[in-house]
């Protein structure tokens, strides 16, 4: 191994070839045999008390070294290494790592030769490893570190490392040791034509696990501990069930973790959310070889998978699936995307993760409907690519979607061990169906079934993702029995487990063939010119194209398939088949994130609800017929008295282009109130709480036209409302606001303190109901009482202001009384919010209006 080795530049007749890399090549039973000397001679670190002398002993270790400087020479992205090494993916993973032993903290070399297997590594490898990653003297060094301070070792390493600088510079100079690039290069004599061929090879490794934030599991510690830092990309939903395990599995291993918490429902998935997140990394300075930690289901799969795509070009992710759509579809997925425009994944690019986890353990805190529309992505997997993973979604049945997957019966180990092979072999389907292509460059693309005609129907009907496949699957289960591929009791056999797991095979849209038409037209242009719709062929489990529906054959087999659909449970409509009845809005959202209402205000006027080309008339008529067809009966009418807030599907409620248009016409904010969303952003604080532009233009306005002098505002945050308030009430006026967070509050006090306001504004730190009882004994009143705190306190705060601190003539605004609406069933604050709205309903003292300001305001003033 001692050859000198140059890029080769050879020249012929014909031109000249410039090839790069010069490698071993790899023979598994030569790897046994050095992996074998290496950890026999150098077993002896292992009782070293010093962790220092134990790595200085572990390096300078002959075998070792030769060992390592063979593997570092390895074409480890090669289908010749994987092919030696596929009895032991173990170790595969490994020498994926050691090859870059020069590069890599020595921790992590170290955490990669524990993992090698027990027949190579004899002894707590992993506890040295450990202990290594713990020790910050050391950690972080690389072996190319380590040598220069020994001659000895730098004479062997640095020599390896010179010949690697030519023969595969990646192993020595990686910028990711994730994915490489490779090529060839023609030219001829005289260089005025040059030709190029480029490819590029990415490793990823995806592991079913259960308690994966369980301190016992090492997974996470071994890419983390090591670099003493994770920052995390979290679903907002999930940190509000998962948030404080995820923080004590990493302070247990002594690990900072920086969470990034986004809202990630299918309205957010916009190009300004993966704009924030590129943002906030860049403020956390996370390096390009660091992995982010993204922690979440598809939506934030997908945004935060783009982002790190952005994010220096490409940036290496971890992704800890959360849902079942993530763990088996959108999590391990190179396609990485995000709406925009309107344009469901307008844009996007192929950068899978370097590790997917998925853990049912997180299906636990699922709803039954998430988890029952994710189970489609299984279900695409066992009828175009295995059988055995169809017979066992048939024995397994609804109890997947009533044991969220064996989450709520753990004592049944073997239901436990059939729902993580149901996984696995979903997972295993689909990865191979994606990676062989991993840009797209052919349409045969089995995990596509039921995806060819349900993205033009799923967003106008509302539909949930799973259960609009569902229905393209079973249309494209008949469709391929019909054209002989499969008999028809192989298509009813698919359409039975279909609806015996509870998920659509029909739905009403379904009888609008213009839209399935339109789609199927949409489709073989996306798939360049070809339909190429993958149904099972031959039998269940195996694929086969279709790629020729005319519109007469596509009417006529959708009425035939209606007729059978009707033989099914509810006539083939699945169970919580829309968003709306999961607590999901409408994902006719696309491309509106609605938690950045400052970055709506830039929209062009005139524009139309998302994905239409609409005249104004045609948008009026739109909004004409979805208020006609508002659920008034279950809203309990005009004269209200329902016990709990109706299920309402909020798209008919809020209209975030209209929104957007407002804020268009609305005058901006003053340089203070703009300096309060500058900071609020910057300290990482869930910028949704403050009341933004729109509402804060209102109650300004609301103030100077009422000639309040006294502003109560029962709720701070950052000072958004109350700077607001105290633009709009005359010069020696006073805004008392009152804030329960100490951090929050010291915020708001020093954007105060720097405002034109400050004379007019006195800010109460603690509970807001001890605050409001001690003004009420002062004897102080208010000419408006702004309620824009925790909504469970919102009757306490009410009747504490109705007892007293309500000047005569005053008038209580009450902030987010819609989100009654809004916030998802089972959520402690929509049945608070709603008791409080029926409270000052019943409340014969005063009269009210609820105006449709944002998530609704409700003006409530005492009668004379």
């Amino acid at each position: 191994m001692s050859r000198q080795v140059q890029h080769k530049e050879v020249v012929s007749d014909t031109g000249k070839v410039i090839t790069y890399y010069d490698l071993e090549k790899p023979d598994a039973a030569v790897l046994d045999a050095k992996l074998t000397a290496a950890f026999a001679s150098a077993e002896s670190v292992l009782s070293c008390e010093c962790v220092k002398t134990a790595v200085q002993q572990l390096f300078a270790n002959k075998e070792m070294q030769e060992m390592l400087i063979y593997v570092s020479r390895l074409p480890v992205f090669s289908a010749e290494v994987a092919g030696e090494l596929k009895a032991d993916l173990g170790l595969l993973a490994a020498v994926k790592h050691l090859k870059y032993f020069y590069s890599i903290p020595v921790s992590t070399a170290l955490f990669a030769l524990s993992s090698v297997g027990k027949q190579y590594a004899k002894g707590d490898w992993e506890g040295l490893a450990y202990r290594v990653a713990g020790d910050s003297s050391i950690a972080k060094i690389t072996v190319r570190a380590l040598s220069k301070a020994d001659p000895e070792l730098d004479a062997v390493y640095s020599s390896n490392a010179a010949y690697l600088e030519c023969a595969d510079p990646h192993a020595v100079f990686p910028t990711s040791i994730y994915r490489m690039c490779d090529g060839h290069v023609h030219a001829n004599q005289d260089a005025s034509v040059i030709e190029g061929v480029m490819s590029t090879s990415i490793t990823t490794t995806i592991k079913i696990q259960t308690g994966v934030l369980n301190p016992s599991n090492l997974t996470l510690c071994k890419v983390y501990k090591p670099i003493g830092k994770c920052v995390a990309v979290v679903d907002q939903f999930v940190d509000e069930k998962w948030g404080e395990d995820l923080c004590k599995y990493f302070a247990h291993h002594g690990v900072e973790l920086t969470k990034l918490v986004y809202r990630a429902m299918e309205a957010d998935k916009d190009i300004s959310t993966v704009e924030e997140i590129l943002k906030d990394l860049k403020m956390h300075s996370v390096s390009r070889n660091e992995p982010v930690l993204i922690v979440g289901g598809g939506v934030i799969a997908d945004v935060g998978g783009f982002a790190t795509a952005l994010y220096h070009r490409n940036t290496a992710y971890v992704m800890l699936c959360t849902s079942i759509v993530s763990g088996i579809d959108a999590g391990p997925s190179p396609r990485t995307c995000c709406d925009g425009f309107g344009y469901k994944n307008l844009y996007g690019a192929y950068h899978p993760p370097v590790l997917t986890l998925t853990d049912r353990t997180f299906f636990n805190t699922l709803k039954e409907g998430w988890v029952r529309h994710g189970i489609a992505e299984i279900v695409k997997m066992a009828v175009v690519k295995d059988l055995s993973l169809f017979e066992l979604l048939e024995k397994a049945g609804s109890r997947l979607i009533t044991t969220k997957f064996g989450t709520t019966c753990p004592e049944d180990t073997e239901f436990g061990e059939m729902c993580d092979a149901i996984i696995g072999k979903a997972m295993e389907g689909y990865v191979k169906s994606e990676y062989g292509n991993l840009w797209e460059t052919h349409q045969c693309r089995p995990h596509a079934y039921g995806h060819t005609w349900s993205p033009g129907y799923e967003i106008p009907a509302g539909m949930l993702h799973g259960h609009a496949v569902a229905t393209g699957m079973g249309f494209g289960a008949h469709l391929a029995f019909r054209e002989g591929f499969i008999t028809e009791g192989e298509s009813r056999r698919i359409m039975k487990l279909i609806s015996d797991l509870e998920l659509s095979l029909w739905h009403p849209i379904l009888d609008d063939t213009d839209v399935v038409w339109a789609s199927q037209e949409k489709m073989v242009q996306k798939r360049g010119g070809n339909l190429c719709a993958p149904v099972p062929k031959g039998q269940i489990g195996v694929c086969g194209y279709i790629n020729d529906v005319s519109r007469e054959r596509l009417e006529k087999t959708m009425a035939e398939y209606k007729t059978v659909c009707q033989e099914f449970p509810r006539a083939g409509v699945g169970i919580d088949p829309h968003c709306h009845d999961v607590g999901l809005e409408h994902p006719g959202t696309t491309g509106v994130c609605k938690k950045k209402e400052e970055d709506q205000a830039a929209a062009e006027e005139g524009s139309v609800p998302s994905g239409a080309a609409l005249s104004y008339n045609e948008w009026i008529e739109q909004c004409q017929q979805q208020r006609a067809s508002s659920h008034t009966e279950r809203l309990g009418g005009a004269e209200g008295g329902a016990a709990k807030p109706p299920v309402f599907d909020e798209n008919t409620l809020f209209y975030p282009v209209v929104e957007a248009y407002a804020l268009s016409q609305t005058t901006l904010g003053s340089k203070d109130v703009n300096a309060v969303v500058e900071s609020t952003d910057k300290e990482g604080l869930f910028a949704p709480c403050m009341v933004g532009q729109l509402e804060g233009q209102f109650l300004k306005m609301f103030a100077k036209s009422t000639k309040a002098s006294r502003v109560l505002d029962v709720g701070t945050f950052t000072g958004y409302s109350a700077l607001s308030f105290a633009e709009g009430i005359a010069a020696g006026g006073k805004v008392v606001t009152l804030e329960s967070d100490t951090k929050i509050a010291g915020v708001a006090k020093s954007l105060f303190d720097g405002s034109a306001q400050k004379e007019k504004i006195e800010l109460i730190v603690g509970d807001a109901r001890a605050a409001m009882r001690k003004l009420l004994e002062d004897k102080q009143q208010f000419d408006i009482v702004f309620l824009d705190a925790d909504k469970e306190n919102y009757v306490t705060y009410y009747d504490l202001t109705m007892d007293g601190l309500l000047a005569p003539g005053g008038v209580i605004l009450a902030d987010n009384s819609l989100c009654s609406l809004v916030y998802t069933e089972g959520d402690e604050r929509r049945q608070k919010l709603h008791d409080f709205n029926e409270h000052v309903r019943k409340d014969a003292r005063v009269e009210q209006v609820v105006l449709t300001v944002r998530e609704g305001i409700t003006l409530i003033q005492p009668l004379a």
